[in-house]
């Protein structure tokens, strides 16, 4: 389960046109982006107006498509909301709840200087703090999040 991962990283996301033929092979159906998505990164932030417009069976289809370890972790930018949503998603997502993460210390844009001592320090800070998460998780931001960056930040995480 989710306790093999020290901590999780993977991207604000999986549904970025900008990753077919990058990320994604161009004749791969959009509705199985989540599953070739989940089979290289352990866990998902799912952006708010996402998940807040999900029903409760597309979040079902969601957990099926992915393998039993994988997480879902909710963004959410207003404090007060976070508390109300954990318990009303916890049960929803089952095995596969990752919580809501620190959004000021898990989230990061992809663009801009990438600095990996600097990102292993930031790694360093989310494993000694989970907050409101099960398992510490770092998420890469943009559109589309930077693959190549992506794949760095899992390696270092990996080696941690």
């Amino acid at each position: 389960m989710a306790a093999m991962h020290k901590l999780i990283v993977g991207a604000r996301g999986w549904d970025h046109p900008g990753w077919v033929d990058v990320f994604y092979p161009a004749d791969l159906p959009q509705a199985w982006r989540l599953t070739y998505y989940a089979n290289e990164f352990p866990g998902v932030l799912l952006p708010e107006t996402l998940w807040l417009s999900a029903t409760p069976a597309r979040v079902a289809g969601w957990c099926e498509e992915v393998a039993d370890d994988f997480l879902f972790f909710l963004e959410c930018r207003d404090a007060l909301r976070v508390v109300p949503t954990a318990r009303r998603y916890q049960k929803l997502f089952r095995s596969h709840w990752g919580g809501v993460p620190d959004i000021a210390t898990a989230l990061m844009p992809s663009a801009g200087i990438f600095d990996l001592r600097a990102l292993r320090r930031r790694f360093e800070v989310l494993l000694g703090f989970s907050g409101s998460v099960l398992v510490p998780a770092f998420f890469l931001s943009g559109d589309p999040p930077d693959i190549g960056r992506l794949r760095q930040a899992k390696m270092l995480a990996d080696m941690l």
